[in-house]
């Protein structure tokens, strides 16, 4: 059993801090991601593959869950920080521990929804130093920001991991305790109940991705993904080459025509001021944007930080220069990496002497639209492709995982986020046109059928639910249920487990939360009376 002492509460509730600057700065790193978390937590505590296990678990529970607009989710960080507490400090299974993730994920959501209101402050506090020509706060106040942010982090974890630093002793023996519960005449092994329930729940995270992506155009994609896993025994990784070279060479020869034709026909206005150190420094400026997001301007205050340097350049009359910040001071939200298109847009057209109606249509015009491509772009594909390929190594005790997922997501992030600003300011409104078009939709539906591949493959290998029933005895042998199931279609209750997660969420239209308590439970009820095991 490992100790926790007030050093390490300490040190986790620090490092809970960091993962949500990771988060609210629009996750540059990705260690606020539980295959990444849950590794870091584990080397802290001196257990470095419970914490990848439990880690690459939650990551599939967890996949498809981010917040987009005014919405909340569970925290991933968090949860996944008190499962691995736990599992490290009682030497409980992995997955009897991944389900204890859930009510700090729902705690810390709850804490996040506070900050969301509260950080309005920040927005009015720039709106004052606008007012009093004082620019040179606005950085500061914006990143000040995401103070709020990081606490709500650190605060749940100081609460679970303090609460079980007082008498690790007492936690280890209750949780021994309930190894083996005797009822009656029934004998209920409750945490091998727990490991079989949190085996089932990544049934969760797929059908959160299929909400989002499926659709009669994909659905075929789907099943091919599936097959891929459950019949070939591919990896991710392959279902990703194989089935995103089979995609691209469909939509590319189907809209060859069009494609073609709309990026040829995109021409770039004349060239602007700007060097690559001046793309360097308003791309680093640019992972502020919603530091202080609040419910009430969102974005604005970061968009206005990130304007800063350009207006001071441009507008030589303070009383010029102090209309031009509150218009950027205004509300403002899209998807934080596409928004670089929209950021270098605007730099361009100011630079071409737009006046502030036509930045602020502009604005205004185009966040929802780059935010229904960027959602889908990075965070429903990009980043849990990215996360789960890392996991799907993780699982298996390959420490290589959160290395793997690092790798792809880092420089696929970074590029996107980089060109956005260089494309968006070099081809200003031309790009808006092209993105606003036909392709815009070719691309989406491209990568919401890859998207649907991996789920398919998601849920065939790391839905993980097998029945230990025995239909007969014959000869001396048990004639048992499982193989019949995979003569029939190998990995039959994952895909049964993932549609009724599915069926939970669309069709029934449970929350996240209540749909979570609903699978858990009837996994663990049928572990409880043999039929899952």
């Amino acid at each position: 059993m490992t100790a926790i002492g007030p050093f390490e509460v300490g040190l986790l509730g620090l490092l809970a801090f960091f993962f949500g600057l990771d988060y609210i700065w629009v996750t540059p790193l990705g260690i606020w991601r539980p295959v990444v978390a849950g590794t870091i937590t584990g080397i802290l505590l001196g257990d470095p593959l419970t914490g990848l296990l439990v880690g690459s678990l939650l990551e599939f529970v967890f996949a498809g869950l981010f917040t987009i607009g005014g919405g909340t989710v569970p925290e991933a960080a968090t949860g996944t920080i008190a499962s691995v507490v736990v599992a490290v400090v009682t030497g409980l299974k992995p997955e009897a521990a991944v389900p204890l993730a859930i009510p700090v994920a729902v705690l810390t959501m709850n804490i996040e929804i506070v900050v969301r209101s509260f950080d309005a402050v920040f927005t009015h506090w720039a709106d004052r130093e606008i007012e009093r020509g004082n620019y040179g706060m606005i950085p500061i106040i914006n990143i000040l920001g995401a103070v709020p942010w990081g606490l709500s982090r650190a605060i749940p974890i100081w609460l679970f991991v303090g609460a079980l630093a007082i008498n690790p002793p007492a936690v280890k023996a209750a949780i021994d305790a309930l190894q083996v519960v005797y009822i009656g005449p029934f004998v209920i092994k409750f945490w091998d109940a727990m490991a079989v329930a949190g085996a089932v729940l990544p049934a969760l995270g797929a059908a959160i991705l299929m909400k989002l992506m499926i659709s009669r155009r994909n659905v075929m994609f789907f099943i091919l993904g599936f097959a891929l896993a459950a019949y070939l025994k591919l990896s991710l990784l392959a279902i990703a080459l194989i089935a995103g070279s089979i995609i691209f060479a469909i939509y590319y020869f189907i809209h060859r025509e069009t494609l073609e034709t709309q990026l040829s026909t995109t021409t770039a206005p004349p060239a602007g001021k700007a060097t690559t150190k001046d793309f360097i420094r308003w791309f680093g400026v640019s992972w502020f944007i919603q530091s202080s997001w609040n419910y009430e301007r969102m974005m604005g205050t970061g968009f206005a930080h990130g304007m800063l340097d350009i207006e001071k350049k441009l507008r030589k009359d303070p009383e010029e220069l102090k209309a031009w910040m509150r218009l950027h001071n205004e509300f403002y939200n899209t998807e934080p990496h596409i928004h670089n298109a929209i950021y270098g847009m605007t730099i361009s057209l100011e630079e071409q002497g737009a006046d502030p109606d036509t930045i602020r249509g502009i604005k205004t015009a185009l966040m929802g639209p780059f935010a229904g491509l960027g959602d889908s772009l990075i965070w429903f594909t990009i980043l849990p492709i990215a996360f789960l390929i890392g996991a799907s190594l993780g699982v298996h005790g390959n420490i290589l995982g959160p290395v793997v997922a690092l790798l792809i997501w880092i420089p696929v992030s970074w590029a996107i986020k980089y060109y956005s600003l260089v494309y968006g300011y070099k081809y200003g409104l031309s790009l808006a046109e092209v993105l606003k078009g036909d392709v815009l939709k070719i691309f989406r539906e491209g990568i919401a059928a890859f998207a649907m591949a991996m789920v398919g493959g998601i849920a065939a290998t790391y839905v993980r639910a097998t029945t230990p029933i025995v239909l007969a005895q014959y000869g001396g042998q048990a004639i048992k249920l499982q193989p019949v199931l995979d003569q029939l279609m190998p990995s039959l209750l994952p895909l049964l487990f993932t549609l009724y997660a599915y069926w939970l969420i669309k069709t029934k239209g449970y929350s996240y939360g209540k749909a979570v308590i609903i699978l858990f439970l009837t996994a663990f009820v049928l572990a409880l009376i043999g039929v899952l095991g």
